[in-house]
């Protein structure tokens, strides 16, 4: 019995010892142009010259420069960024989902992007959003696209 209390307090340490103790991968709420602005199917009418990447918007005149559409609200771009890219496919969407989440550790927010796709034979190039939590400029952002 002597012999396992020291390993078993050894274990226990080393399981509860972090570089960043109390820091986890969190889900972070983000809202979109739908939602806080009443924007409709943004995922065909918002406008970006982008193909297959995304960036990140932090400013009035950054949006107003780079997206085009009927779709321009007036963001308030010190609550928010706007992440957005665009995605060329194959065949039809139906519709998009996204998850979202912040690492603490290594100070990466990531969003995740699913395309849910249909058998249309259409191919769009369709443009996909959140409005993240204000980021700061020490975090990085990555976006992973998966399609369904």
């Amino acid at each position: 019995m002597r012999f396992l209390t020291p390993i078993l307090l050894l274990i226990f340490i080393s399981c509860n010892t972090s570089d960043n103790p109390g820091c986890f991968v969190n889900d972070v709420d983000f809202t979109n142009l739908e939602g806080a602005y009443s924007c409709e199917n943004t995922k065909n009418i918002v406008e970006i010259d982008l193909q297959d990447t995304f960036t990140l918007i932090n400013s009035q005149v950054e949006f107003d420069a780079q997206i085009s559409g009927p779709c321009m609200p007036q963001i308030d771009f010190t609550l928010y960024t706007l992440i957005i890219g665009k995605k060329g496919l194959v065949n039809g969407n139906t519709s998009i989902s996204y998850y979202y989440s912040n690492d603490c550790s290594v100070n990466i927010n990531t969003l995740t992007v699913t395309f849910n796709q249909n058998a249309t034979a259409e191919a769009p190039n369709l443009t996909y959003h959140i409005l993240s939590p204000k980021i700061a400029t020490t975090t990085m952002v990555e976006v992973i696209i998966n399609i369904n």
